[in-house]
């Protein structure tokens, strides 16, 4: 084992590929960039996969899944990824691309995908299901094969906003497919958990606050939340903050000032500090940056 945890970022991936352009790539059968698969590894980026054929066996933030045929992968940003083995005939397709580049599309606000995924990042589908998102990640790889033209990335936007929507849509049916079956106790805090972060985490930074509100103690709270997804209350908190910062500096006029303000922070420079640290860049070379 490496004595320290790899972490790629789109700016470690190899840009010559005619499959890549900033902030995006994607594989047609083939490992994208300088990804290495042998070791753990922490992506800075949301990354989707569809099985073609074979059988791989994968640990996503300690916790194992199997892949197959007509399964799709699904990994948020920072989640710890570690392929364990496969056969040899494993094959997947797969994309990548950072949160910021779909940063002002209109997903879906009412259905908590974000933790469906996490939940469930290795989802089973038909063979239908999985030729129609085939489809898909098709016609994104033959628009990047294409002669670029000026409005070349509003089309890749365009065709990867129907995927997510299409891959969205498989996540809600199986929700709905699992609704007859008795949840945990556990399962129903998370569930109870996430409305109130997307409601509230604007205002309520205090793991406290989310915990008086489930009736249950701060530690209960963040230990069911590790257990379940994986991740911290506080994690949890920090991501969506960052990701509401970033929606404000790139899709509103409003002054880090004002953001600050409206994210709750006692100061700009407080605010400033917290984005950079978790961003490495401040607001302004965030909302300056292309």
């Amino acid at each position: 084992m490496k004595e320290k945890l790899e972490q790629f970022t789109f700016e470690d991936m190899s840009s010559s590929s005619k499959y890549t352009i900033e902030n995006f790539i994607v594989s047609d059968g083939h490992n994208p960039g300088n990804l290495s698969f042998d070791y753990p590894f922490i992506f800075k980026g949301i990354v989707f996969a569809v099985c073609l054929r074979g059988t791989g066996h994968i640990q996503i933030n300690f916790k194992e899944y199997t892949v197959v045929e007509n399964t799709i992968v699904t990994i948020p940003p920072n989640q710890i990824v570690q392929v364990i083995d496969h056969s040899e005939d494993f094959l997947i397709e797969m994309l990548a691309f950072s949160p910021d580049y779909i940063i002002g599309m209109s997903l879906p606000k009412n259905y908590d995908i974000p933790k469906k995924i996490v939940s469930s990042p290795v989802l089973s589908i038909t063979k239908e299901e999985s030729e129609e998102i085939l489809r898909y990640h098709t016609f994104i790889v033959t628009a990047f094969k294409n002669k670029r033209h000026i409005f070349f990335e509003h089309v890749i936007k365009g065709l990867l906003y129907s995927l997510l929507m299409v891959i969205a849509a498989k996540y809600i049916d199986s929700t709905e497919d699992k609704k007859d079956k008795a949840s945990t106790r556990s399962e129903e805090i998370v569930d109870e958990f996430f409305p109130l972060l997307r409601d509230y985490h604007m205002q309520e930074r205090s793991a406290s606050f989310y915990a008086d509100k489930l009736c249950i103690t701060t530690k209960y709270l963040s230990g069911t939340l590790k257990k379940v997804t994986g991740r911290s209350v506080n994690a949890w908190l920090e991501d969506a903050i960052v990701m509401s910062a970033k929606i404000l500096l790139k899709s509103s006029d409003l002054t880090v000032l004002q953001i600050s303000d409206e994210l709750n922070f006692p100061n700009p420079s407080y605010f400033g500090r917290f984005f950079k640290k978790v961003t490495g860049m401040t607001p302004k070379e965030y909302r300056d940056k292309r």
